[in-house]
């Protein structure tokens, strides 16, 4: 780290900070029976209307896992020291660029190599060690998806004057209309020439989390300088707070980041404070901010200096933000500079030209009883008239206690007013510590599903418009104990889940203060209903298992990681990025995993040499990681692990590169840096 002392971990959030067992030292933790190797033992039926994925085609076939000495990882020396459309995107502008001259160009593109499926026998049929196989696309999603590749005529707009793609209302029918699986451009080019995507306007940037960006032909040959005049490629750099984890979004020209008040943007404002700070996207200017006063009970629902580390999401003129205070707060995106007060509340304090005018506010505690751990940090999702958020109840300081079991810990509210459409209070009073992880969204065989992890390990899928829950599936070994201060085998979950092809990506983890320990990384069909788990509550195999694969648990013989006792798959923070049939999945103790995504056995592993926070993300061949150190480490995107750039910050990356209309957006502790991806 650069000048982050180890104290600060000390923090809770999605991508960030928990709740601390002070002085407590994690023993390695201890192997556990009936995960000790990769499976792939799961097979999900051919589903009638997958969604309308942009996703890998995984292998026809799965093989069996052979001992294997990992890939060499990257070598650097420590440095010493010092997380249906939803969020509706602005207007993406693809652009095209020949190097034989400067003429744009608007083609369609080949068409994605998909993998033949075939039939899949009923669950009760299958032999146990059959690969999964990828589900069928139906012909209506076929259309679909062709429809949001296909270039326009040569009469059309430039995408730059185009009017945005309204969201699609959801509906629990096969009439369902699919939800974007990435920002796709809005015309792809002839083959060689650049793409450039549009806005990223959420966290993971479509309702899919899928961290995968559509931009070739990006230069990683930048040099960031606190000083735009200092480095290379940097187009400009804005002051942040003290400390930064909530990840960059790009909508309607703008830039905003969760932080706290270190900026000292707003000096009427004084002190601590949980903010949000809007910039122009093409110029860095800063525009308006968003402030919140700190709880009163302080660290045990209020960690000092964390800022607001939810990640906005952006829908139309509206954005969405969980605040620290455990508010779930919509926005003007415009802010007060356009002399307008929007919405029923009229009496904002803060209400210059550089202040946020806020819409509606729902108060998570005084409205629903939500007792938030440390701090509330989930970022919503949007999907047709409803933003979807976990709420952040959780245990006491002492954590022994759950002082409301009671109330929810998964909520739908309409996006216009704010009312609670529905709610569910699982896992009740079995939260193990906080529940800070966001939620994502599919299209399944028609329905519109919605995915929660909770703070029991389980992840849940629910019915989107009504709530009715569809299925749910234990992230934990049947055996797993939960130990107070990280000591114990039993994870709950801070990544947020990705649905691709008809399932689900997920990872469990803890509290960074808790350490390394063993984690487990899961591939679950998202077609079956009720409790799909590996196994039942008495631990035998379940008939009803909706699990593809699995990668985690200890390696006792040493075939995967090639030693002997050591774990497969840590703890993690991080959201997976799914792409090319690859699975891209990062940990807490600085290892990157490639894992194939048909049959979930690991291709290479990669070591950055400090601490993971962020999540990868996937776009032009490459995967881009963060870490404690303020490295972000560049590694080819293929079955084959190759480091192709370190490149220094000045300070620690906790957050998520983002890329937006040819721009890479990458928040450091305290600084976002906007740098030309050419």
């Amino acid at each position: 780290m650069h000048t982050a002392p180890r104290s600060l971990l000390r923090l809770t959030l999605a991508l960030a900070v928990a709740a601390l067992i002070g002085g407590c030292t994690p023993p390695p933790p201890r192997p556990q029976s009936g995960s000790d190797t990769t499976s792939a033992e799961y097979e999900p039926p051919a589903a009638e209307a997958p969604p309308a994925e942009a996703a890998p085609a995984p292998s026809e076939s799965a093989v069996e896992m052979p001992a294997e000495t990992p890939a060499e990882a990257p070598k650097r020396e420590p440095k010493p020291s010092d997380e249906p459309l939803g969020a509706q995107a602005a207007e993406e502008t693809t652009k095209t660029e020949s190097t034989a001259d400067e003429t744009e160009k608007k083609e369609g593109p080949e068409p994605a190599p998909t993998a033949e499926s075939e039939k899949a026998p009923p669950a009760d049929t299958k032999p146990a060690d059959q690969p999964a196989e990828k589900p069928e696309m139906s012909a209506e999603l076929k259309a679909a998806e062709t429809k949001a590749t296909e270039a326009p005529p040569a009469e059309t707009k430039p995408a730059a004057e185009a009017a945005p793609t309204p969201a699609p209302q959801p509906a629990e029918s096969k009439a369902a209309a699919a939800p974007a699986s990435e920002p796709a451009p809005a015309a792809a080019p002839a083959s060689g020439d650049r793409v450039v995507s549009g806005d990223w306007p959420m966290w993971g940037g479509t309702v899919h989390r899928n961290m995968v960006n559509p931009t070739t032909k990006i230069a990683i040959d930048f040099e960031p300088n606190e000083d735009p005049a200092q480095g290379k490629k940097v187009l400009w750099v804005a002051q942040l707070g003290s400390q930064t984890y909530g990840n960059p979004v790009v909508a309607k020209g703008k830039v905003f980041v969760g932080t706290n008040n270190g900026g000292n943007h707003r000096p009427k404002h004084k002190g601590d404070r949980g903010c949000v700070l809007c910039f122009d996207e093409k110029t860095g200017k800063f525009l308006w901010q968003l402030t919140r006063e700190k709880l009163p009970q302080g660290r045990v629902n209020d960690w000092p200096e964390q800022g607001i580390c939810s990640t906005v999401a952006v829908d139309g003129d509206r954005g969405y933000v969980v605040t620290n205070r455990c508010e779930l707060l919509c926005f003007d995106i415009e802010g007060f500079a356009d002399g307008e007060n929007d919405g029923p509340i009229q009496d904002e304090p803060d209400n210059e030209a550089q202040d946020a005018d806020i819409v509606w506010n729902l108060d998570m505690i005084e409205t629903l009883g939500v007792f938030p751990h440390n701090l509330a940090a989930s970022s919503p999702v949007v999907y047709g008239d409803h933003v979807y958020v976990l709420t952040s109840n959780g245990v006491d300081e002492s954590h022994l206690e759950i002082p409301s079991p009671r109330a929810p810990s998964f909520l739908a509210v309409n996006k216009k007013t704010g009312e609670v459409a529905w709610e569910n209070n699982d896992p009740f009073d079995k939260v193990l510590h906080g529940q800070w992880s966001s939620p994502s969204i599919g299209l399944v065989n028609g329905q519109v599903q919605v995915y929660f992890a909770g703070g029991n390990g389980w992840l849940y899928a629910f019915a989107a418009e009504k709530g009715e829950e569809l299925w749910r599936f234990d992230l934990n070994p049947k055996d797993a104990k939960y130990e107070l201060g990280g000591r114990g085998t039993k994870n709950y979950v801070i990544a947020t889940p990705v649905f691709v092809d008809n399932s689900v990506v997920l990872a469990t983890g803890q509290d960074p203060e808790h350490g390394d320990g063993v984690g487990h990384l899961w591939r679950v069909d998202a077609t079956k209903r009720g409790d799909v788990s590996a196994v039942t509550p008495e631990n035998q195999p379940n008939p009803n298992s909706a699990m593809v694969w699995h990668l985690g648990g200890i390696d006792a013989d040493g075939a995967v990681t090639g030693k002997k006792g050591d774990e497969i798959f840590r703890r993690t923070l991080s959201t997976v990025a799914i792409h090319d049939g690859l699975v891209y999945a990062a940990d807490l103790s600085g290892r990157v995993h490639c894992v194939d995504f048909a049959t979930g056995k690991r291709a290479w592993e990669a070591d950055v040499l400090a601490a993971i926070w962020g999540s990868t993300l996937v776009a032009d061949g490459k995967v881009f990681i963060g870490d404690e150190d303020g490295i972000l480490t560049v590694l080819a995107a293929g079955k084959e692990m190759k480091k192709l750039a370190e490149i220094e910050f000045p300070s620690s990356i906790y957050s998520t590169p983002t890329i937006a209309n040819g721009v890479i957006f990458v928040s450091d502790r305290s600084r976002l840096y906007a740098i030309a991806t050419q």
